[in-house]
Formats: C-alpha cells, sequence, structure tokens
C-alpha cells in the first residue's frame, strides 16, 4: 500500500536528521492533512513519539491541512521555496495556520546529510561528486533566474520603455514635491494678500 511505503520513507528521513525526530514529536497528537491537488488524494499524518504515521483515511477533522499539487510538496523540502509556494498560491494552509508555519518551519530545518546516505550506496568519492553537481545546478539556477529578472525588467524599462526606471521614479517624485511646495507657498502668500485687501 503506498500509504506504508510513504511512512516507511517518512520515518527513514526524520532519523537521519539527528535532531528532527525530536522536534517533530512537538506535533503528537495532530492530526495534519496533505491535499494533493491534481490527483484528488488525501493524506492523514499523525505524528508521534517514534515517528509519523499516514492513513488515507480519517474519521477526524485535520488540524491542519496542506494543499498542494505533489511537485509543489515534493518543493516544500528545498530550501529558499517554500515562502515563493505560499506566495505563489501553489501551496495553501487550511485550518490552524499556525500550526501549519511551525510544520513548514519543521521542513525547512531538517537537515539531511545527503551525501552521508548516498555515500553508503555509491561510496564517498562519487557521493560528493554528486553534491557537488546539485550544488553547482542549483546555483545555476539561482543565477539563471536572477539574470532573467534583470534582463525582462531592464527590456521592460529601457527596450521597450513600459516600466520607468528608478531614476525616473525618482526624478518625478521629487518635482511632484516641489510642486506641492511651491503651491503651500502660493497658497500662504494668496491668504496674506487677502488679509492685506480685508
Amino acid at each position: 500500500m503506498i500509504t506504508d511505503l510513504l511512512e516507511s520513507i517518512g520515518n527513514r528521513l526524520l532519523r537521519l536528521d539527528p535532531d528532527a525526530l525530536q522536534r517533530f514529536q512537538d506535533f503528537d497528537g495532530k492530526l495534519i492533512c496533505l491535499e494533493l491537488v491534481g490527483i484528488d488524494r488525501r493524506l492523514y499524518l499523525s505524528p508521534g513519539e517514534t515517528g509519523i504515521t499516514i492513513r488515507e483515511v480519517s474519521e477526524d477533522e485535520p488540524d491542519v491541512t496542506l494543499s498542494g499539487s505533489p511537485l509543489a510538496f515534493a518543493q516544500l523540502g528545498l530550501r529558499g521555496l517554500h515562502v515563493t509556494l505560499f506566495r505563489e498560491g501553489k501551496m495553501e494552509i487550511k485550518g490552524d495556520v499556525e500550526l501549519g508555519q511551525s510544520l513548514q518551519r519543521f521542513v525547512e530545518e531538517v537537515d539531511i546529510d545527503w551525501e552521508e546516505l548516498l555515500s553508503r550506496y555509491i561510496g564517498d568519492v562519487a557521493a560528493h561528486q554528486s553534491g557537488n553537481l546539485v550544488r553547482g545546478l542549483n546555483d545555476w539556477r539561482n543565477n539563471a533566474h536572477h539574470t532573467a529578472k534583470r534582463n525582462v525588467s531592464e527590456y521592460l524599462q529601457e527596450e521597450a520603455r513600459l516600466l520607468a526606471t528608478a531614476s525616473s521614479v525618482a526624478r518625478f517624485t521629487n518635482a511632484v514635491d516641489d510642486l506641492r511646495s511651491a503651491a503651500d507657498r502660493l497658497e500662504q502668500r494668496v491668504q496674506r494678500l487677502q488679509a492685506l485687501l480685508s
């Protein structure tokens, strides 16, 4: 059964971080629902002292429900992506939002030494090279994202002239401030002249 496999994998992963299982006990007694959007499936997680129990059906109401696609759940464990997933609406928290945020922090803080795990199967050197490859790909992805963002911004500002540059906006706001000050001074002069004529 798929839930038994996921439960086994989840508990093994928890044991790979020495502190994770201890921190996971903070969720003991809570019922967490993972709603897999797109495949219309729900998994109910019950954290406990020895790990996690996963079921497909629960008669109890979950304390919190995390909704997202299977890909979004896979990305949830990648550092730096969890905030983006929620901000972009790829994942959603329903129910006890504080519990959901605690789960987010827990997932972010799990520190599994993937190279050590991989070295058991392919050796130290190959595991280290694999780790370097993954880190290199991650750096490349981040650099490509920032470069594309900068290029699009420059194109929209300089070539297409659809967006104002930061310096143009600053000049405009300064001009508006100067105009507002001049209008205030003019209004004071008009009031002084009216007072003299009255």
